[in-house]
């Protein structure tokens, strides 16, 4: 009793705060017409949550009739048989319930809200100022050129789609749609557009299509004659066809047409039942008042293998029915009865396959893991051995055995301070584990670099359990780098010493000014007979100040010309000032333009070699200055090379730009390659260098950029010693 107390009191409490509401459901059609009857179960299922909602579906049958004189009797008898009902919403299926709702939503309806469904082409209907801006419902739209589209994607070698009509209210109203879509196709493919079909020579027609023809059937209701065409006419039309049907409406599908891009009656009851319950709720959030809902992809399976487009281009997302079953389908009911009698037994012997397969797999990747070892440890021209923590040799490689002259048997197990005392004293644990050092051991009387690496291991408690020894021979690595640097070396003096030559003559001119000065300076000294003590002085001093600019310039040569012997710090600033003093008058004579700017006006510092440094910027502006000559061989031009430094993140930035021939794109990455050179006379060893200097020795970067007008080189470096 107390259960059914509760019961009746959440009922009570429920049709209280519901009251009950009155929903009229108007066709534009009859009972039993596949379109209506389906829209009918859209709304219905909406409807099946909410008892409290009456619904009252009434038929206007307007497909077998649809004069003047029925719509004013029907009229008649709507008003009477309303005359003492008052809806809260009426639903409308299709263009003719929509009319008829309009015209009459006060005589006949009561003012209701109208939602529609089904309705096409609703920019021609005269719609009531009062409904103009507060329409609810659902717009039918129909893919006419899109489903043109799709017939031509499936039948590769489609010639001619006949197009089926008739001349009801709702093909008027997408008569418009297909004569546009016609217009678009009309040089593809023929394309016959029929709404004055005679049901009695349809079949001919038909017949005298042209071979690889299609049909693509929008609705046929009345024929010319105006006589209904009964939908199991239609049905047996579908099958018998000898040609692919294609639909716009999803009722046909099932009844022998290929499929289309179809519009779903069944969406259409749905949604606009939805809507009428946001209505009779006082919804707040009602959200869009005219829904088009998407057409969807179907394909019947049958009919697709009948005319073979089984292997034509489908969208991934479309829905084909009546696929044949899989293995699993067919015989689900006995794989289900499997599963439920015997799962203990399966999982048992599940089980047992897994353990036994485990440890088959194990004892299998043991042993292959064993000889994978032995084979890797062997391959690898390394001394390897391993210790434990007491210090014997639980394990090595051959190349051990091969070094102490001695068998496996003889090693394994002994005490390392036994059989290898030589390396023993080498490594030192007292004090401290040392991972990784260079060494020398002796062989047959040499000795040999080694490159010492070791490692601890743990056991299965994550204790220290011992060390493992790795010994690499770098005897020939060491004399290639020592050979490598004395290659690099000689490389970057040679490159200096090709540098020279330009100096010295840059040297000479500029001496030349000077030389002359002191000579006119003595001539005039000489001729002059009498003059004052303070004269001679003024002569000294101008004597004086040629000289000391003169050993200025043999200095800044001299301090160019010595190798840099170690990485220092080193001012950016003084190193361009003391270059450009030095290369001055040579560039000055080739009427080029030198500027160098420095960001906020800093001094900037980098870590490297100083004089190396100066000879690689001294390089980049020879070949800038070389690229300017060639370029004003074919147009007169002043030539300009700026130096714009910067630093951020603790490296220095160095960006150099002239305004010369430039570099071929395809040539940025190959400049600083050895042997590679543009010029005439060059042996590509120029760039090479300066490349060498920035990047080994300085530990920097240089780049050749892209530039609109003549070259950019771009070089980064360090700006201090790192620890």
């Amino acid at each position: 009793m107390k259960y059914l107390f509760i019961i009746f009191i959440l009922f009570s409490s429920l049709f209280a705060s519901n009251p009950q509401k009155e929903i009229l459901l108007l066709h534009s059609y009859n009972n039993g017409l596949k379109w209506s009857d389906t829209i009918t179960e859209g709304v219905k299922d909406v409807l099946s949550r909410y008892p409290n909602y009456e619904l009252t579906i009434e038929y206007m049958d307007s497909k077998k009739i649809n004069d003047k004189e029925y719509f004013n009797l029907l009229h008649q008898l709507y008003k009477k048989k309303f005359s003492t009902r008052k809806y809260d919403v009426v639903l409308t299926a299709d263009n003719y319930a929509f009319n008829f709702a309009l015209l009459n939503y006060k005589d006949i309806f009561n003012n209701s809200q109208i939602v529609f469904c089904g309705v096409e082409n609703i920019e021609s209907i005269n719609i009531p100022d009062k409904f103009k801006n507060k329409l609810v419902g659902v717009i039918e739209y129909k893919e006419i050129k899109e489903n043109i589209q799709l017939i031509q994607d499936i039948i590769k070698n489609l010639n001619t789609l006949y197009i089926i009509s008739d001349d009801t209210l709702s093909s008027q109203a997408i008569k418009k749609q297909i004569l546009e879509a016609i217009s678009v196709f009309k040089n593809k493919i023929n394309i016959i557009f029929d709404n004055k079909i005679d049901i009695t020579n349809l079949n001919d027609k038909i017949k005298n299509l042209p071979k690889n023809s299609a049909i693509l059937f929008t609705s046929l209701y009345k024929d010319v004659n105006k006589k209904y065409i009964p939908y199991s006419y239609l049905r047996e039309f579908f099958k018998k066809s000898p040609y692919p049907v294609f639909t716009l409406n999803k009722i046909h599908l099932g009844e022998g047409v290929v499929g289309g891009i179809m519009v779903e009656p069944y969406e259409q009851g749905r949604l606009a039942a939805l809507k009428a319950i946001e209505i009779l709720q006082n919804s707040s959030n009602f959200g869009t008042n005219i829904l088009t809902p998407a057409s969807k992809y179907y394909f019947d399976y049958e009919v697709l293998k009948k005319f073979k487009l089984l292997n034509s281009d489908f969208p991934i997302f479309s829905n084909i029915i009546n696929k044949p079953k899989g293995f699993f389908e067919k015989h689900r009911k006995f794989i289900d009865s499997a599963f439920i009698l015997m799962p203990l037994l399966i999982l048992l012997i599940i089980g047992l396959i897994v353990n036994i397969v485990k440890k088959v797999n194990l004892e299998i990747k043991l042993l292959e893991q064993n000889k994978l070892d032995n084979v890797l440890l062997n391959n690898i021209k390394s001394i390897i051995y391993w210790r434990s923590k007491e210090g014997v040799i639980l394990g090595c490689n051959d190349y051990l055995c091969n070094y102490l002259n001695l068998p496996k048997n003889k090693i394994i197990g002994k005490q390392l301070e036994t059989i290898f005392p030589e390396l023993c004293i080498k490594i030192d644990d007292s004090k401290n584990f040392v991972s990784e050092f260079e060494s020398t051991l002796q062989k047959d009387n040499k000795t040999i670099d080694v490159f010492i690496r070791r490692k601890k291991y743990l056991n299965k408690k994550n204790e220290e359990a011992g060390t493992v020894t790795i010994i690499n021979d770098i005897t020939d690595i060491k004399k290639l780098e020592n050979q490598r640097k004395k290659d690099e070396q000689f490389i970057i003096q040679r490159s200096k010493l090709s540098e020279i030559g330009e100096m010295m003559t840059s040297v000479a001119h500029q001496w030349k000014a000077p030389l002359i000065e002191i000579s006119t300076i003595a001539q005039e000294l000489l001729y002059k007979k009498n003059f004052a003590p303070e004269s001679n002085k003024e002569f000294v001093d101008e004597i004086m100040t040629q000289v000391k600019y003169m050993t200025t310039t043999i200095d800044d040569f001299r301090d160019f010309i010595k190798p840099s012997f170690r990485k220092k710090e080193f001012e950016i600033n003084s190193a361009m000032d003391q270059l450009l003093r030095v290369i001055e008058h040579n560039i000055k004579y080739n009427y080029i333009d030198v500027n160098i700017t420095y960001k906020d006006d800093k001094v900037y510092s980098i870590y490297g070699y100083a004089n190396e440094f100066k000879q690689a910027i001294l390089n980049i502006i020879n070949n800038s200055k070389d690229s300017i000559l060639k370029r004003r061989e074919k147009e007169d031009m002043k030539g300009e090379i700026s130096i714009n430094v910067a630093s951020k993140n603790n490296f220095t930035y160095l960006y150099i730009k002239d305004n010369g021939i430039g570099i071929k794109e395809e040539n940025l990455e190959k400049i600083f390659q050895p042997f590679f050179t543009s010029k005439k006379d060059g042996d590509g060893f120029g760039l090479y260098m300066v490349k060498l200097i920035i990047e080994d020795k300085m530990d920097g970067t240089i780049k050749a950029l892209k530039s609109k007008e003549g070259a950019k080189i771009f070089i980064s470096i360090k700006n201090k010693q790192e620890n």
